[in-house]
């Protein structure tokens, strides 16, 4: 800046001192114009920076100083237009019909050029993207007989050509003039949040309604925010079978696809585990067989132990006891569903967790974990005792085996000996106090659960 002020000084003090020196016209006409350029530039800098500067700043447009760069090109025109007609006393007019002859010849030859030029010119004034932001483009961009879809960030967006870096981590470079005639969707833009979608077929079959809910139940594993649930819908049919459609909710493009290849991976392992056969091209795919395991008592015995709960109630409750095999990632229960079971960690880790954004590794959602739940652990009593809804999404991050003890279960050994209910608030308010941390002293909060329980079981008329 220093050095551009000086050379100002100099060449205004040069415009004052050489008509002193002599009286040749020639030299005050250049006198004039070095003067009225300096006077010029000065004016057009003071302007960018107090006007254009901090306006241009504020447009969310991939580069502010594209259209920058334009306005002051257009002023220093208008500037130069000036000093020639009023200083060195130059008609405008032929000149203007001269130049408009030479920009035709000009643009006839260079329309390439000029298209990715004025594209490039729209593309920027319009703040429809931002470097940064992954874009899908659907066009003629080959120029071959069809069109095609090309999905990347935007690296840089220069006059002539849009850089995209691709997630193969390839550079692709797309002339303005392409761009401006594809459909480009942001996928970052207006909310961040965008529905994708992924596809499996099913054979057909009457209980299909059981493979929505599985798969839904599983697909709860996928980060999600609490009202931007997965799901799972009958789509069409396609080769003989039924085509389900996953739905789920992405923040930014990374995250979709991360999603979309879980939410395969979970359909792919969770149907033909729960005997729902996947259709192919030639016909349905067989189902490998899972070894059958049989609950010992033991196993049972130390459940029972684990819940506070009489010894002799292992033997009424074993024949309710269900094990469940999980895949890593999938859902084992979903915040603010309903439920009454409870379940118990046999194999594995499980994790207490809710959603937040993240912008590392990419811009997404992941997991935050609220707590681990390991062998011997048990969790869903709340559920379980009074049939409020799930209080927390607890998700599978290793292979797992769980058990699980329907609400059946303990009805009639409850019905049967009423009096253990106090052991069944007990077991509420132990969890309470290792969920809060501190202790919980409020004899209303347990006459509440006492109530809750009693109404659950049909245990209003027992005292």
């Amino acid at each position: 800046m220093v050095a551009w002020a000086l050379l100002g000084l100099l060449l205004a003090a040069t415009a004052f001192v050489l008509p002193r020196m002599t009286a040749h016209p020639a030299v005050h006409f250049a006198a004039n114009g070095i003067l009225w350029a300096v006077v010029a530039y000065g004016a057009i800098r003071l302007v960018s920076f107090l006007l254009l500067d901090p306006l241009l700043s504020q447009r969310q447009t991939a580069t502010p100083g594209f259209a920058r760069d334009l306005l002051v090109g257009s002023l220093y025109l208008l500037a130069a237009g000036g000093i020639l007609h009023e200083v060195l006393k130059v008609s405008l007019g032929p000149l203007l019909g001269t130049g408009a002859i030479a920009a035709a010849v000009v643009g006839l030859s260079l329309q390439e050029v000029l298209g990715n030029l004025f594209a490039g010119i729209s593309l920027h004034l319009d703040p429809a993207f931002e470097e940064g932001d992954w874009l899908e483009i659907t066009g003629n961009l080959r120029g071959g007989p069809g069109r095609e879809t090309l999905i990347g960030q935007v690296e840089t967006m220069t006059w002539r050509t849009v850089q995209l870096r691709t997630e193969n981590g390839d550079m692709d470079i797309l002339p303005n003039r392409l761009m401006a005639q594809a459909v480009v969707t942001n996928l970052y833009v207006p909310s961040g949040l965008h529905r994708r979608t992924a596809k499996v077929i099913v054979e057909p079959r009457h209980d299909l309604h059981v493979a929505l809910e599985k798969l839904t139940l599983a697909l709860a594993g996928l980060p999600h925010h609490a009202n931007h649930h997965p799901e799972v819908v009958v789509h069409s049919s396609d080769l003989g079978g039924a085509v389900l459609e996953m739905r789920f909710w992405a923040l930014g493009f990374r995250h979709g696809r991360q999603a979309a290849f879980q939410a395969t991976r979970l359909a792919a392992t969770v149907l033909p585990r729960e005997g729902f056969r996947l259709m192919g091209p030639h016909g349905a795919t067989p189902l490998v067989a899972s070894p059958e395991t049989t609950l010992d008592a033991a196993l049972m015995a130390d459940v029972v132990q684990e819940l506070g709960l009489p010894a002799h109630w292992a033997e009424d409750l074993h024949a309710h006891l269900r094990r469940r095999i999980l895949a890593p990632g999938e859902g084992v229960l979903r915040e603010g569903d309903s439920g009454d079971s409870l379940f118990a960690v046999h194999r594995g880790l499980l994790q207490v967790v809710r959603a937040e954004e993240r912008l590392d590794p990419y811009t997404g959602l992941f997991w935050k974990p609220l707590a681990d739940l390991a062998m011997g652990q048990w969790f869903g009593e709340a559920s379980l005792l009074t049939g409020a809804p799930r209080n927390a999404t607890v998700v599978a991050m290793t292979e797992a085996e769980i058990l699980e003890l329907p609400k059946a279960a303990f009805e009639a050994s409850l019905k049967r000996e009423p009096e253990l209910l106090d052991r069944l608030v007990d077991l509420m308010e132990r969890r309470a106090l290792e969920d809060a941390g501190t202790e919980i002293p409020k004899e209303s909060r347990r006459a509440q659960w006492a109530r809750q329980v009693r109404v659950w079981f049909g245990l209003t008329g027992t005292p």
